[in-house]
C-alpha cells in the first residue's frame, strides 16, 4: 500500500506540458492543418487562435496586424509525435504532390489549452511551425 501511494506521488511530480501519447497534440495540429486547406483558403482567424498567447504577449505582437504564414495545402499527414519536445511532425503537399514539406509544430499547454509555439515572426507574418523542411521529395 505504501509503495502504491509513493508511486502515485512520484508520477504526479513528473508531469510535463505535453502528453506522452500525443493524441491530443496530434489532433490539435491536424485541425490546424485544415485551416490551410486550398479549397477554402487560409482561415486566418482560426489560425491566429492557435498561436501561443504567451508568445504573442512576450513579443509584443498585435495579432490583428499580423497574418499566420501558411501553405495552400492539398493534403497532409501526421507522421509522429516527440513527447520530450512536444513536437508533432507532419507532411503537407500541394496539388498532385508537386511539392511536399515537412512541418514540425511545437505544441504547448497554457492555462489548460493547447497552442502552437512559433519559431519566428517578421513584421507581418508569424510562422506557426517550429521547423520547416521544404521540398523534401
Amino acid at each position: 500500500m505504501i509503495f502504491l501511494v509513493l508511486l502515485v506521488y512520484v508520477c504526479s511530480c513528473n508531469t510535463t506540458k505535453t502528453s506522452k501519447s500525443g493524441d491530443a497534440e496530434k489532433q490539435f495540429v491536424a485541425t490546424f492543418l485544415t485551416y490551410m486547406n486550398h479549397d477554402q483558403g487560409p482561415k486566418q482567424a482560426e489560425m491566429k487562435a492557435c498561436i501561443s498567447t504567451l508568445y504573442i504577449k512576450e513579443n509584443g505582437i498585435d495579432i490583428n496586424k499580423y497574418k499566420v504564414n501558411n501553405y495552400s495545402v492539398w493534403g497532409s499527414s501526421i507522421e509522429y509525435y516527440v513527447a520530450a519536445d512536444g513536437m508533432v511532425v507532419t507532411k503537407v503537399w500541394g496539388e498532385n504532390k508537386s511539392w511536399t514539406h515537412q512541418l514540425e509544430f511545437k505544441v504547448v499547454k497554457e492555462s489548460g489549452k493547447l497552442y502552437l509555439l512559433p519559431s519566428k515572426h517578421s513584421d507581418t507574418y508569424i510562422d506557426p511551425w517550429y521547423v520547416a523542411k521544404l521540398r523534401i521529395k
